[in-house]
């Protein structure tokens, strides 16, 4: 690459020729809507001034997430003071802690991978959970407050935000309620998300009253691969827990490729600062091993330890050859994958360490371009136009491997692009190489 501007620089230009523009803005009029109220976490407080048919002294709504053998639950929110009318208090607190889900009832739409929820009612002695959306309707009984409007809604599949006034909100409505609700209408060709206003009677019925797209989008940041590298699939209890578990090996197989680099380079005599910043992304991908094999566990993933055979010093067109497809391309388009991650991934701690890996690879990018500018003068003319050619035939790789399906439940907890945004990712960055070049 000859262009002065530097490799970060291109990334983010790419990326936001990517990003697709927020459709909407004289539709749906949103004015004379009442905010819904958030949770501490920041999530949509469904229990704040509900009332049920029957009083309890104690309403907990749970979460866990659906598919997994063994759930993990977490308390999201709970109202009244637990067991305070209990003659029995220490056996009441008891059933409350191992109240479990025979079932399970999600708040919003589900697809592929979602939490679902209960709901354990306590009123003196007495512990009940209620695991499905009947049971949840049936509770309620009429309805006559925001809060049971939301869970209608919800439980029609309608996702209930509440930190956005533009998509979240609630009035009432003659003897019902009107609720600003989201749902994803097209999971491709492209990727879309719709605004609703929903109708919800006092008898819990649910009808759509306008509709208006708001987002209309053509829908892993991976290192170095190594030479000799024996693939092994990642492993796990969701689609998700193996997709970072492969992603944790190959980050670790990326070690093995800085340090034969680096090796390489020193018995090439190539200068002291590029054998430094191998060894240096070499600690990076350490770390970015550790940090995805973290990431993979969380989603009950199992990484298996990369199996790299051992090769002889290549020679410097080898080298050369290898720096271009996986440096000057995989890992530099890897870069711009991460960065997109580190925007678009539904889980906090997936954006967080996708920020910090995606900085890293930005940096190895850079340091294989600058391996790019110092060998190619030391070249033949028909060794460089075999660089080049393998450089082309990488870009070929990335845009045919762009053209993909991609599992929903990656494009939404982990952040992956989906099929349409993956394909305009990779034009861009074809053009901004080839311009660059």
């Amino acid at each position: 690459m000859r262009s002065p501007r530097p490799i970060d620089k291109i990334l983010r230009h790419v990326l936001s020729l990517s990003l697709a523009p927020v459709v909407g803005g004289c539709g749906i009029d949103t004015s004379g809507f009442e905010p819904i109220a958030c949770t501490s976490d920041h999530e949509t407080s469904f229990l704040a001034g509900i009332e049920p048919e029957e009083p309890a002294d104690y309403i907990e709504l749970r979460q866990f997430e659906a598919f997994t053998v063994e759930p993990e639950m977490r308390t999201r929110e709970a109202i009244g003071e637990k067991c305070s009318g209990a003659t029995d208090k220490a056996a009441c607190e008891a059933a409350v802690a191992e109240a479990a889900p025979r079932q399970g009832f999600p708040l919003g739409e589900c697809g592929s991978f979602c939490e679902h929820h209960i709901l354990i009612v306590n009123k003196g002695d007495d512990v009940t959970v209620i695991d499905t959306p009947e049971g949840v309707r049936a509770w309620l009984g009429p309805v006559d407050t925001p809060s049971d409007a939301m869970i209608a809604a919800a439980l029609a599949g309608y996702n209930i935000g509440c930190s956005n006034p533009d998509t979240s909100g609630f009035k009432a409505v003659g003897g019902g309620y009107e609720v600003l609700a989201t749902q994803t209408t097209s999971d491709c060709t492209p990727y879309e998300r719709t605004l609703y206003v929903v109708s919800v009677g006092a008898d819990g019925a649910v009808r759509e009253l306008e509709s208006e797209v708001i987002v209309s989008e053509d829908g892993g940041c991976v290192g170095r691969r190594p030479a000799g590298l024996v693939r092994r699939g990642g492993r796990g209890a969701t689609r998700v827990g193996a997709y970072f578990a492969n992603i944790a090996q190959l980050e670790a197989a990326s070690v093995w490729a800085f340090e034969a680099l680096g090796r390489e380079l020193a018995h090439h005599g190539a200068p002291r600062r590029l054998t430094e910043r191998a060894r240096a992304a070499q600690r990076d991908e350490v770390r970015h091993a550790r940090v995805m094999r973290r990431v993979a566990a969380r989603y009950g993933g199992r990484w298996q330890e990369p199996r790299v055979e051992p090769r002889p010093v290549r020679s410097l067109e080898e080298l050369a050859i290898d720096n271009a497809a996986e440096g000057c391309v995989r890992e530099t388009y890897g870069a711009l994958v991460g960065m997109w991650q580190a925007r678009f991934a539904r889980d906090p701690r997936v954006r967080r360490a996708m920020t910090r890996i995606a900085r890293d690879e930005t940096r190895h990018a850079k340091l294989s371009w600058a391996i790019d500018a110092w060998v190619r003068p030391r070249l033949s003319p028909a060794a460089r136009r075999r660089v080049e050619e393998a450089r082309r035939g990488a870009l070929y790789g990335v845009a045919e491997d762009a053209g993909r399906p991609v599992d929903r439940a990656l494009v939404v907890h982990a952040g992956v692009p989906g099929e349409q945004a993956a394909r305009r990712l990779a034009r861009n960055f074809a053009e901004a190489i080839a311009a660059s070049s």
